[in-house]
């Protein structure tokens, strides 16, 4: 490369770092387009996580495909993580999107610690209270289905006031 051809790369480059193109606004619809599939993915894989933690929470041995099932859940959920990230949402979203992220990372880090405790090889008697105590996903859970109904309704409700 040319030393000629260099330097107008490198004049091409500052050019968009000191002049980026400025950002499209987003709207409400654009932002519960974006948000609402993950939210139903999110929900679908809420029953499994649950009943893996049931079966955690269960004295005695555990089913050979527990940790098997309980990773696959874990990694759906960080895979919802890794797939909210780049989604760009309005500054007014933004609270929604950080919420959404906040609750994943809790029904990821939920599944992760029951599997872990309910596998260990060695089991203590505070692993055994540990699992004992284990519920299911409670609230966190409960709040991600309702913030996936309300952004779903208010879709809805976006939806049919731009039709008509």
């Amino acid at each position: 490369m040319t030393r000629r051809r260099r330097f107008a790369a490198a004049r091409q480059a500052w050019a968009h770092l000191l002049h980026p193109r400025p950002a499209t606004a987003r709207s409400r619809a654009d932002d519960l387009a974006s948000l609402v599939p993950l939210l139903d993915r999110a929900a679908f894989l809420q029953p499994e996580a649950e009943q893996v933690i049931r079966e955690c929470a269960a004295p005695g041995k555990v089913a050979e495909d527990l940790a098997k099932r309980g990773n696959a859940v874990v990694v759906g959920y960080w895979q919802l993580r890794r797939d909210l990230l780049p989604v760009e949402v309005s500054p007014a979203g933004r609270s929604v999107k950080d919420e959404i992220q906040r609750l994943l990372l809790y029904h990821e880090w939920s599944v992760h610690e029951a599997v872990d405790c309910a596998v260990s090889p060695q089991q203590t008697a505070r692993m055994t209270a540990a699992r004992a105590q284990m519920h299911g996903l409670g609230a966190p859970a409960a709040r991600l289905r309702e913030l996936r109904r309300d952004l779903t309704h208010e879709q809805a409700m976006l939806g049919e006031a731009r039709d008509s």
